[in-house]
Formats: C-alpha cells, sequence, structure tokens
C-alpha cells in the first residue's frame, strides 16, 4: 500500500489482467474497500444487476406491445429474487415461485413469468456469471385456466354486416371477413389488396408507441402472408372509388394515431349499438371457418397462427360451445 502525493492511501491489484485502485484517507479504509470488493467478487452479480442488464439489451430487439408484458414479469421477478446472488438461485426456488403465482393467475401470465426468467437466465449464462440456466428445465403447473377467447354476439355481428356505411365501418367489415389483426388492418394500404386476384397482402403492421404510428413487421413470421377476399367482402370494395393510398387514414392522408383509431373506433361502436372489439371479430372469423368444415390445419394458413396449437385451442373451445348449445337443446326431449 502506497500514500499518493494528495495524502489519500493507495492499494492496487490485478485480477484476470485487469487493474483496479482502492483509495482511502485511511489505510483503514482501503482494507475495507479491497474487503468488500472480494466479498462482491466471491458472491458474483445480484439477480436484480443481471435482470437490468438484460432488459436494457433485449428491450431494444422486441416490439412496443411486447414490452407491456414483459416488464410485469422482470419486476416481479426482481422483487422475489432482488438481493441473491444469481450464482445461488436454484431450480427449486424459481419453481416454488411459479407455482406460487400460478396459484392466482391464468395460464399465459404464468408462461410469460417463466418466459421472462429463461431469458434473464440465459443471458447471465452468455455473460459467463452462472455455468447453466436453472429455468431452463422448469414448466408450467398442469391445468391452469386459460383466457377464455370470445366471439362477438350475433346482434354485433349483424350489425357490422349491416352498416358499411357508417364511419370506420369498413373497418369493422374488412375484420369481420378476413380476420386481421387491428395493427394489420391499420397499416394496410390499398397496393396491399389485389382485386383481380382477390388476395390481400399482409406485409406489415401498425403499432402505436405512445400516440405516434410505427410500422413494423407483422406478428411473426407466420403473420405475413396472404387472406382471400371473400365474395362478400369483394362486392364492398369494388364500389369504393378512388382506392389509392392508406385503406384507414386520418384527413392528412396518413396513418392514424391512436387517438384518432380509438375515436373512430369508439364513435363506431356508438353509431352502429355494438359493444365488441376488433379482435373479437378475428375470433368470429376463425368461428366461421370452424363451422364451414375448414380443418385446423388450414385454418392456421388463413389466420396465419405461429404454432398449430394456438388454432387448436380456439377450434376446441369453438367444440366445447357447439357441445354445450346440443345439450341445452335435448334436456327437455322426451320419447313419443
Amino acid at each position: 500500500m502506497t500514500r499518493r502525493k494528495d495524502g489519500r492511501w493507495q492499494e492496487v491489484i490485478t485480477i484476470k489482467g485487469k487493474t483496479k485502485y482502492f483509495y482511502g484517507k485511511t489505510k483503514a479504509e482501503v482494507l475495507r474497500k479491497l474487503r468488500d470488493y472480494e466479498e462482491e467478487q466471491e458472491r458474483g452479480m445480484l439477480f436484480e444487476e443481471v435482470a437490468e442488464l438484460w432488459w436494457e439489451e433485449y428491450e431494444e430487439k422486441i416490439s412496443h406491445s411486447t414490452t407491456k408484458g414483459y416488464i410485469p414479469a422482470k419486476n416481479r421477478s426482481i422483487e422475489v429474487f432482488k438481493s441473491f446472488p444469481i450464482k445461488e438461485i436454484e431450480p427449486s426456488m424459481i419453481s416454488q415461485h411459479i407455482k406460487k403465482f400460478a396459484r392466482t393467475h391464468a395460464d399465459k401470465t404464468v408462461r410469460t413469468q417463466l418466459m421472462v426468467y429463461n431469458h434473464i437466465f440465459s443471458y447471465a449464462v452468455e455473460m459467463g456469471y452462472i455455468p447453466f440456466n436453472p429455468a431452463r428445465d422448469l414448466k408450467v403447473p398442469n391445468g391452469l385456466p386459460k383466457q377464455k377467447r370470445t366471439s362477438p354476439p350475433q346482434h354485433d355481428i349483424n350489425i357490422v354486416k349491416e352498416s358499411i356505411k357508417l364511419p370506420f365501418g369498413l373497418f369493422a367489415y374488412m375484420a369481420l371477413y378476413t380476420g386481421m389483426r387491428r395493427g394489420e388492418l391499420l397499416a394496410l394500404t390499398w397496393s396491399d389488396i389485389d382485386m383481380k386476384n382477390r388476395i390481400i397482402h399482409i406485409t406489415k403492421s401498425l403499432e402505436h408507441i405512445g400516440n405516434q404510428p410505427h410500422l413494423k413487421p407483422p406478428k411473426t413470421e407466420t403473420s405475413v402472408g396472404d387472406v382471400p377476399i371473400l365474395d362478400k367482402l369483394y362486392d364492398v370494395l369494388v364500389l369504393i372509388p378512388n382506392r389509392k393510398g392508406i385503406v384507414f387514414q386520418n384527413s392528412n392522408g396518413e396513418y392514424l394515431t391512436n387517438t384518432q383509431f380509438q375515436n373512430r373506433w369508439y364513435s363506431y361502436q356508438k353509431a352502429a349499438g355494438i359493444t365488441s372489439t376488433p379482435h373479437q371479430f378475428r375470433h368470429a372469423y376463425a368461428t366461421m371457418l370452424f363451422e364451414a368444415g375448414i380443418p385446423p390445419e388450414e385454418a392456421q394458413v388463413l389466420l396465419r397462427h405461429a404454432q398449430l396449437s394456438t388454432t387448436m385451442d380456439i377450434y376446441t373451445d369453438l367444440r366445447e360451445d357447439k357441445k354445450d348449445a346440443i345439450f341445452k337443446k335435448v334436456y327437455s326431449v322426451d320419447m313419443v
């Protein structure tokens, strides 16, 4: 330990080829700082430190809408393991939290929580903070309640079919007869609509960061694709004059801001007398495919689901609904 010209004491150590300096007014202060540093190196990075470093890097790679589900999961994980050295966290500790969390949350939320754990620990392995990912082999408990997909009431579907001339009526009509997601419809231009071959090309989506619109690639690779223009939709589109530019645009011919979209949708709901959301009409489209006898593998292509299991889940729900309806019909049946 040496004394500097400014009167402070200094100690220098080299760890893994890197030089580290410690300063203090007294030798005791320098020794304390050196001891604290050695203890810190021994325990390794805290979970909170690694989680924040992961998020700083990962946030740039995902869409704004995805962050809405990931941020609560990240914050929950930090709340549980905040002061734990990350190398001391074992699979059983993570599993215990997931099981406890699953008691009060639906399947999708629990899966997101476990996914975030996997991302954080995988990042820690990549950075050399831990030798393996303790969350890698963990699974979500079976039998968790799933968020119920709800179709719009038949009343709303009938009104959408008859209210095409209302302001923003075309948006609801296209959501019903294409199954397109809200962002895909808002990003749509007339050049994407091939009337001759009766196909809509989906190559982009619109998301709102704050209030401002931003174009991005569709939700997944399988979201890029073509949607057939059904007869009912073709008969409406062919009558629209001046099919140029953005299909659903503001008064300046630009993409709608979030406020502009919300105002137009709420105004349409009020004028038409419906309560359904745009995404419910996507579910109505899936129901139409089911009722038409379209196999799940073909429906997956039309709905552009990344996983066949997503389509199968919808079809399973629809089968259950149909079974319930059949049961209700036969409860009062009697022998003649």
